[in-house]
């Protein structure tokens, strides 16, 4: 498949539209691909700017646009404005989309969607679901030191697959897994404990690789990095300088 064909899917697949095949497939390129990656993330840019505009789409805007099209039709494109407006067509129907939901005001359900991947939001989500772990009598759902056993239990559970890791030898020692919603996505969470403290790793996919980034919400220490096509958050009341090993030791490898 030809990088035009991909990128027309990064639009779809920034707004979770995609079926799980063809998002996986969209990911592992994006990942390969320089170029698509820097057009995923402008994409994403994009999306952050018009979700904060809240501007009202002028009513005049659709016929100047249909009229600029017919003039620039009548003159005739040259074959590199052409191959422009094609790269650029996912853009602009992602931009037209979104200025058509702040227009109309979108509902509350429609805006958490929309900002779902907001990092105030993640990181409000991620500190509640460990939270609620802690709370709960058993904070897993597969309880095993075996990652052969826990890695297995996700299966047909989530549209992917976790990267679990024993890493007993290193000090953080593999209590099991569960599953719990962050950003309004189903994901994966490993939960480890180094000197009587519990940390939840949540993890679910990612296109793009980052840096591990430290915050300090409500009494927590919490990390998060994105590497091998998965995102990881993690969160404890241990120490900043201990919890910021993890991301050395999850995954174990650069590419999914």
């Amino acid at each position: 498949m030809s990088c035009e064909q991909f990128q027309a899917k990064l639009g779809p697949m920034l707004d979770n539209e995609l079926p799980s095949q063809e998002r996986n497939a969209t990911i592992a390129h994006v990942n390969q691909c320089a170029e698509c990656a820097r057009d995923y993330e402008r994409l994403q840019a994009l999306q952050r700017r018009l979700l904060t505009a809240r501007v009202q789409m002028p009513r005049s805007l659709p016929h100047r646009v249909r009229a600029r099209i017919a003039l620039e039709g009548e003159e005739g494109i040259q074959q590199p404005v052409k191959r422009f407006f094609g790269r650029a067509r996912p853009y602009l129907r992602h931009a037209a989309v979104l200025l058509f939901a702040c227009g109309i005001s979108a509902s509350a359900a429609l805006w958490w969607g929309r900002t779902a991947n907001d990092r105030e939001l993640i990181v409000r989500d991620v500190v509640s679901a460990h939270v609620r772990g802690l709370l709960q009598d058993n904070s897993v759902q597969v309880a095993s030191l075996d990652t052969h056993t826990v890695k297995p239990w996700f299966a047909g559970r989530l549209d992917f697959t976790p990267v679990v890791k024993d890493l007993t030898a290193e000090g953080f020692k593999l209590v099991g897994g569960r599953l719990d919603y962050v950003g309004g996505q189903r994901v994966a969470v490993l939960v480890y404990t180094r000197q009587k403290h519990q940390i939840s790793v949540f993890i679910w996919p990612s296109a793009r690789e980052t840096s591990p980034t430290m915050v300090a919400p409500n009494g927590f220490n919490l990390v998060s990095w994105s590497r091998s096509g998965m995102t990881f958050w993690a969160i404890s009341d241990l120490g900043q300088a201990e919890l910021e090993e993890l991301p050395r030791h999850l995954p174990s490898k650069i590419f999914h």
